[in-house]
């Protein structure tokens, strides 16, 4: 993986770092800017605006609203994605029937059930379960098919030393299979949560029709001040860029190295 190469970020120094960090945030700003004016001109005084108009205390708390939504979206369907794992082994039969409906539904847009949960949902008044249904139809294949994947990585040898062993149903599952296909499980939630910040906007900002809806959130920030208030729009993005870098660096580079482990030489 590239990240594995002596070209990666955390190769370099501190003091790299940093530099390459502000360089990114620069550039993301230089293109924000530039896009809010129309393509006519850029003005920095934005960026340093963000410091004096902004709260980040409000804007951090929006943005602990979309990390506990995306949280709450994964694990759904992580637990979903588990249970159609734990199913398929239990009956080749029911994974050939599957696979294929599976299959064909991931390559549908999320967009394209967007205009119906919008509409049965708004009418409900439950826009927190819109939002909800959004990123885990967002979020679910990935880390789904990266299980499936892995499951058929498995040798065959591992089940025969099971059998041996006498581990069947719940044990054989939690004590051969997940750990076995921890690896993809891993792989597959990473693309799970990109897809996850993908559509975090949609999710958090609605306005469809004559329904206009908006949670909480640093996807509804971007939204409203797109085009109104750069300095909010600016630090809104900073703290998104923050959020998803810790993220990175504090739960899936560890877990990508941990889950190495488990690998089969």
């Amino acid at each position: 993986m590239f990240r594995q190469t002596k070209y990666h970020l955390r190769k370099h120094s501190f003091s790299s770092r940093v530099f390459f960090y502000i360089l990114s945030f620069l550039i993301i700003a230089f293109l924000a800017i530039y896009l809010e004016s129309g393509f006519k001109s850029v003005s920095f005084s934005s960026i340093f605006l963000i410091f004096k108009t902004v709260s980040f205390g409000e804007v951090s708390v929006y943005a602990l609203y979309t990390f506990l939504r995306l949280c709450l979206a994964y694990f759904i369907s992580l637990f979903l994605a588990l249970f159609v794992v734990f199913v398929v082994t239990r009956n080749k039969r029911i994974e050939n029937f599957l696979v294929p409906i599976f299959d064909i539904l991931q390559s549908v847009p999320v967009l394209a059930f967007f205009p119906l949960i919008i509409v049965v949902f708004a009418r409900l008044h439950l826009p927190e379960l819109a939002a909800q249904l959004v990123l885990i139809i967002a979020m679910f294949w990935s880390v789904l098919f990266g299980a499936l994947g892995g499951l058929h990585l498995i040798p065959e040898e591992i089940f025969d030393a099971a059998k041996i062993y006498n581990a069947k149903g719940i044990r054989l599952f939690f004590k051969v299979i997940i750990p076995a296909i921890f690896p993809n499980i891993v792989t597959g939630s990473i693309l799970s949560f990109g897809e996850g910040w993908n559509v975090i906007i949609i999710s958090e900002y609605i306005n469809y029709g004559n329904i206009q809806i908006s949670l909480p959130g640093l996807g509804n920030l971007l939204s409203v001040s797109a085009g109104h208030n750069s300095s909010l729009f600016l630090a809104s993005l900073l703290i998104l860029v923050a959020l998803i870098l810790i993220i990175d660096r504090m739960v899936w580079h560890r877990l990508t190295i941990y889950s190495e482990r488990f690998k089969f030489e």
